[in-house]
């Protein structure tokens, strides 16, 4: 879609405000309010470790969990900024183990678990933690990065393993009696660090502050996201921003999950059936699986009643099949690490095309690429964000963190888009040069560096083409600097370089130059144009 080049509205154009009230964030850390949360909760299960022997945990026991990890760091030497890492699949274990760091006055910072040592490594270097919780089959090439980390103390690992700390060794250090009380915490200090490669270039530490987080509870409150009678499903990743807030929001609203490690599509039906599911949210792939269900499945989904779609663009006509087919509401939902919470669903009121309304305590604007001047509604341009849950800002990165957040505050998202006459939101583009796979982050400048690599690579350019399944999928075009190189060569290059997810599945096309601006800049879009005339041509 061509971007509006309307004519400058009058200085009467307003930022947009939620259609609810603003609300008080309360001015208490993140633990705190955890652990006040969980020690007024029913004893009702809250959290269902599927792929755990479907191990079960009550409020009650989750705070207990939480004391004894905080106790454990506390007496192991964690203090106050100091950084934890939880390089694991989706378990239990994360909500323990984020709100005892917190409570220590530490910071968790998580990891993919899939990584590769050239990936981990960078996100080491830059959050230099002192502990790092790993599952066995990733322990050894965390452990030989770990050996270059000047103030690293321990592994641990999260099964029994000869050669670390284990995690129930870890949780027996700690005592429900000597939890350590008075750490004095203030609304900016840093709880977490999230990892995400924003508008461009490799990935950046996120920093989201005590108030960011308790910002988007509050915000999450006002949407009704979460209640008591809620049962929620999780298979996306809880290192992701998406899936660590699922869980503690899940908990501390008294709603419970149902955790899996890995996604398999059956397993999740079986899964919505057995547990009664109400609600999840997903990326597009999970949502066209559901619409090309048979009608003969053989499951009872009558339970669940919402589904929400993010990460990626959901074709709207897949959203209104799947809601007709399952008698449930798609919702499309917009957030980045850096902002999680800027848009909610208004119930029946949110087309099917929108990301809904602006959220409580949040001021949306759109600005004109071409002039830096605001917009009304109907007319595209950047979608700029305030408010009290954008990120404190990038980690050791101010340079990145001026481009990202201006002098007033305002967050530029990187996103295309507007809002209708009733104030919706709209994602139609993004400025951003990520791919996103599956609602994972690629990110083309950390590919092509890699490609650089090969000695017979002279130059390359990565994009993402559509793909209906997956969402977009990394193509490289890419210069020749030997005549001998071939596809199969590359493809088996990258593969102990990058994640699966960053492979070039979207193939590779050899060309003469890769088009650039007079500053250097990679014309992804030139790109994008020449991929489609080949594609073309290749059909006659």
């Amino acid at each position: 879609m061509s971007l509006s080049k309307c004519p400058v509205l009058n200085a009467a154009t307003m930022p947009v405000r939620s259609p609810l009230p603003d609300m008080d964030i309360p001015d208490i850390s993140f633990a705190d309010h955890m652990f006040a949360s969980l020690r007024n909760k029913e004893p009702k299960v809250a959290i269902i470790d599927g792929s755990r022997n479907c191990k079960q945990y009550t409020p009650k026991k989750i705070r207990e969990n939480a004391i004894k990890c905080g106790s454990a760091f506390y007496r192991m030497g964690l203090r106050k900024g100091d950084v934890v890492a939880t390089c694991l699949t989706n378990c239990a274990e994360y909500a323990f183990i984020v709100i005892g760091v917190n409570a220590c006055g530490g910071i968790v910072t998580t990891i993919n678990p899939n990584y590769t040592k050239e990936e981990l490594l960078h996100q080491f270097k830059q959050t230099q933690p002192k502990f790092v919780f790993v599952n066995s089959e990733n322990y050894q090439k965390v452990k030989d990065i770990c050996a270059q980390l000047p103030n690293f103390k321990a592994i641990i690992n999260m099964e029994e393993n000869a050669q670390a700390l284990s995690y129930s060794a870890f949780i027996g250090h700690g005592k429900l009696h000597d939890f350590p009380l008075g750490v004095k915490v203030s609304s900016e200090d840093v709880a977490i660090i999230l990892f995400s490669s924003g508008t461009t270039g490799l990935a950046k530490g996120v920093m989201l502050t005590q108030k960011n987080v308790m910002a988007i509870f509050t915000i999450y409150k006002a949407s009704q996201s979460f209640l008591p009678s809620d049962v929620l499903y999780l298979v996306l990743p809880m290192f992701h921003i998406y899936g660590i807030l699922t869980t503690h929001l899940s908990i501390a609203h008294g709603s419970q999950v149902v955790l899996r490690k890995r996604f398999h599509f059956n397993q999740m039906l079986q899964d919505i059936q057995k547990y009664k599911i109400t609600k999840f949210s997903t990326a597009p792939p999970i949502i066209v699986g559901l619409d090309q269900l048979p009608s003969d499945h053989g499951f009872d989904l009558s339970t669940l009643s919402e589904v929400g779609s993010g990460a990626a663009p959901l074709p709207e006509s897949v959203a209104k099949s799947v809601g007709k087919k399952l008698n449930i509401k798609v919702n499309q939902v917009w957030g980045l690490t850096e902002c999680p919470k800027i848009a909610i669903p208004l119930k029946e009121a949110t087309p099917v095309s929108s990301v809904g309304s602006v959220t409580p305590n949040t001021l949306l604007k759109v600005i004109d690429l071409n002039t830096g001047k605001e917009l009304g509604p109907n007319q595209d341009g950047e979608l700029w964000v305030k408010g009290p849950q954008i990120m404190k800002g990038y980690l050791n990165n101010p340079e990145a963190t001026a481009k990202a957040i201006d002098s007033e505050g305002w967050f530029h998202t990187g996103d295309i888009g507007h809002y209708d006459d009733n104030e919706f939101i709209y994602i139609v583009d993004r400025l951003k040069e990520l791919i996103k796979y599956k609602g994972f982050q690629v990110a083309p400048a950390e590919l092509e560096d890699v490609l650089l690599r090969h000695p017979k690579i002279v130059d390359s350019g990565v994009i993402g083409v559509p793909d209906l399944e997956a969402g977009e999928l990394p193509k490289a075009l890419i210069v020749k600097k030997d005549p001998s190189l071939t596809e199969q060569e590359i493809h088996e290059f990258l593969k102990d370089k990058v994640s699966k997810f960053k492979y070039l599945s979207g193939g590779i096309t050899f060309v003469d130059a890769i088009p650039k601006s007079a500053s250097g800049k990679i014309l992804r879009r030139v790109l994008r144009r020449r991929v489609e005339e080949i594609k073309i041509s290749s059909k006659y």
